[in-house]
């Protein structure tokens, strides 16, 4: 009896657990739009771009900046329409964390946590130099860039604030993308030697001697992104061109047309996550600060 009951305890459980397996989303890529194809994303934005980073629950987040006024971080609406969150004298990169959306003060050498339930500002760290572009890490801190000229380091931040120089030997670093087996940081430089470097990280988070990777010639290598397959994403802003480069360092442009390309992050939520959905630095079109670029592979989870 006791047998039996377990028998068919056991069918139900298997019947439950594949009933509750498929009526989970599929991630699969939109197809309203073709691999390589540009597209102008939602109603225009009055200032200039540069951060963009979904959160885990699929909200879509873009620093505005600008040097008539403050900044401001913005969320986006799936159509595009863009609706303000907070300002502060500068946001330039943005990092999404359970504890709120991380943004990089360039202008101000801060690093912020802004709460985007209510827009409320606590400083992290202060006095990081011009800090571009952060990222969390696997070990529960924050690395964040500073490309301004002759420099040549990544800083490493803990939640309360302290302030320590992870890694030298980078020239100018900008955008910051893990590897999938978190065990290599991927850095775009910009203005000094412009390129792909990566930085070998080792299980306990301590950073290797950082090398050279791809070479970028005669533009600038700004943000990053990394695909389910492994693919890094380089945004190179002065050409409008995105670059995909394959685990063996081979370079293939994936879109052209992205005018003064910045910020680089794949969609999440209810927004395709084959596409990859970019910040503009400059307004040259006068009606484009936000692209969608169709790449044909899914993007990193999160």
């Amino acid at each position: 009896m006791n047998r039996c009951f377990n028998l068919v305890l056991g069918v139900l459980v298997i019947l439950v657990g594949c009933e509750s397996s498929s009526s989970e989303p599929s991630r699969g890529c939109g197809t309203d739009i073709a691999v390589g194809e540009v597209q102008g994303f939602g109603t225009q934005i009055p200032t200039r771009t540069e951060g963009i980073v979904f959160d885990a629950a699929g909200n879509l987040f873009v620093s505005a900046i600008s040097t008539q006024t403050d900044d401001q971080l913005l969320s986006i609406a799936l159509d595009g329409t863009p609706t303000l969150v907070t300002e502060a004298t500068s946001i330039l990169g943005l990092e999404s964390h359970a504890n709120g959306i991380l943004a990089a003060g360039f202008e101000t050498g801060q690093l912020l946590l802004i709460d985007p339930a209510d827009g409320s500002i606590d400083v992290i760290a202060e006095n990081l130099g011009a800090p571009n572009f952060v990222v969390t890490t696997p070990w529960g801190t924050i690395l964040v860039s500073d490309d301004s000229r002759r420099q040549d380091s990544i800083d490493e931040v803990t939640w309360d604030g302290q302030v320590s120089t992870w890694v030298q030997g980078v020239p100018t670093p900008n955008g910051m993308v893990f590897s999938l087996d978190q065990r290599t940081l991927y850095v775009a430089t910009t203005l000094e030697e412009p390129g792909l470097w990566r930085v070998p990280v080792s299980e306990d988070g301590q950073a290797g001697t950082p090398t050279k990777w791809v070479a970028f010639e005669l533009t600038t290598p700004d943000g990053v992104a990394i695909d389910s397959e492994g693919n890094v994403y380089v945004a190179l802003n002065t050409t409008g061109e995105i670059a995909k480069v394959d685990s063996e360092g081979n370079v293939t442009t994936v879109a052209e047309g992205v005018d003064w390309v910045a910020s680089l992050a794949f969609g999440q939520g209810e927004l395709d996550p084959c596409s990859i959905y970019a910040t503009s630095l400059f307004d040259t079109q006068l009606d484009t600060q936000l692209w969608r670029v169709g790449v044909g592979t899914l993007g990193v989870e999160k």
